[in-house]
């Protein structure tokens, strides 16, 4: 290797990263409080990010169907503009000028409008549902009565055990369980004080937060063409022409993929709620209505995320009939079979063009890594990967001229 200005550049890239990889790996503290600190300022900015990301699936939609696609039509159905028209004349209507503010406004309506019709068409079930519950507590005592009676007669060994110990009130220490007591309501009274400050200072961070992310994803979506070749710009200017343009398809393909994931997912739930809403309510289950919205709205949440609901909605059968609790459950588990073989595959799976393993993959790891957030980001983040790395290889073996015959496995008569 000839030691030109481009290699020694490299060496010296190297050796750089080198140290401060050594350097960063014997100061795990220093790095992970730079860390947090980083991620404290830029938490705003992300939550933005993300924020336009969502909105701008449904914006996008509706700017192509209620604005673009009208005005496309009505220029088409227009004679031909005569030699002479003024300019003023040929300038689209305040309507089409008007499409980004408009289906930004229509947008948000439409995500909050989901949101409240969700919120309004559970709460007042959950309300009755810890009505229910209320009235079912204040027997549980005679229930249980009942269940030890029926336990002391199933197994008499039970009541001969309890009758063997020992319990003697009079062998407690009541002066210092009760010093104890006092002492402890005296430190949970500087404790309430503390927790509520702290408290309070956290609301309103997350007020803050939440208004300046507002802001930063109103103002992404607003100028998304500009920021976008501004980016274009400084990738060309500081890398490489071909390095760019790799960049650029990843992106692209990164942003494709994950909004159709978003759409297919917000679809999957619609579907599956709908599934259960009306079999429920066919089979005359109790709380069909607030069950299936559960689902639709834990649903979004992939593969995982409708047991959530499917609990929930046991739960809450189980307190009216626990025989419809059980046929809830064998529901449940035939519509689940049917929307992960037949409906999840063709909805999401072929929107993102991911395998069903990789997706149980792809939601495992993120689901452990990040949660709840994990889950929705790791699918579309292994499509991207998945597809590169086809490319990659399919790219070597052309290179190799690598006969099909020797990777292609025969199919079974």
């Amino acid at each position: 290797m000839q030691l030109d200005k481009e290699n020694i550049k490299k060496i010296v890239g190297i050796v750089s990263f080198a140290i401060l990889l050594n350097w960063g790996l014997k100061n795990p503290e220093f790095v992970g409080g730079l860390l947090s600190l980083l991620i404290g300022l830029l938490l705003p900015f992300l939550i933005g990010g993300g924020l336009a990301f969502v909105l701008n699936v449904p914006m996008r939609f509706l700017e192509h169907n209620l604005f673009e696609k009208p005005y496309a039509r009505a220029m088409q159905s227009k004679a031909p503009s005569k030699k002479g028209q003024s300019a003023k004349q040929n300038k689209p209507p305040f309507f089409y000028r008007a499409k980004r503010p408009l289906s930004l406004v229509l947008s948000i309506v439409l995500v909050v409008g989901v949101i409240l019709i969700g919120t309004f068409l559970i709460v007042p079930e959950i309300a009755n549902s810890i009505v229910t519950v209320a009235g079912s507590l204040r027997d549980f005592p005679q229930q249980i009565h009942q269940w030890s009676q029926q336990l002391m007669e199933w197994m008499p060994q039970i009541g001969i055990w309890l009758e063997q110990l020992d319990i003697n009130l009079n062998t407690i220490d009541w002066r210092s369980t009760i010093t104890e007591v006092l002492g402890f309501l005296q430190n949970g009274a500087g404790n309430v004080l503390s927790t509520t400050v702290n408290v309070a200072a956290s609301i309103f961070n997350g007020v803050v937060t939440g208004f300046l992310a507002l802001v930063f994803s109103l103002y992404l979506l607003l100028n998304k063409e500009k920021l976008s070749s501004q980016a274009k710009q400084i990738l060309y200017a500081l890398l490489k022409e071909s390095h760019a343009d790799y960049l650029v398809r990843v992106g692209q393909m990164a942003t494709k993929t994950f909004g159709n994931f978003l759409s297919g997912q917000c679809i999957e739930a619609v579907i599956l709620g709908s599934l259960f809403f009306v079999s429920m309510s066919v089979l005359r289950f109790p709380y069909a209505l607030m069950i299936s919205v559960l689902i639709a709205f834990t649903a979004l949440i992939p593969v995982f995320g409708a047991f959530i609901g499917c609990v929930v909605g046991a739960f809450l059968i189980l307190l009216v009939s626990p025989i419809r609790a059980f046929w809830f459950i064998v529901l449940f588990l035939c519509l689940q079979q049917f929307e992960g073989n037949v409906i999840y595959p063709k909805v999401v799976g072929g929107s993102v063009g991911l395998p069903a393993m990789w997706v149980l993959v792809a939601v495992t790891l993120g689901g452990s890594m990040m949660g709840v957030v994990g889950m929705l980001i790791y699918i579309p983040l292994f499509s991207v990967l998945y597809s590169l790395l086809r490319e990659a290889v399919w790219s070597k073996l052309r290179q190799k001229s690598v006969p099909p015959t020797k990777y292609q496995n025969k199919s079974r008569k």
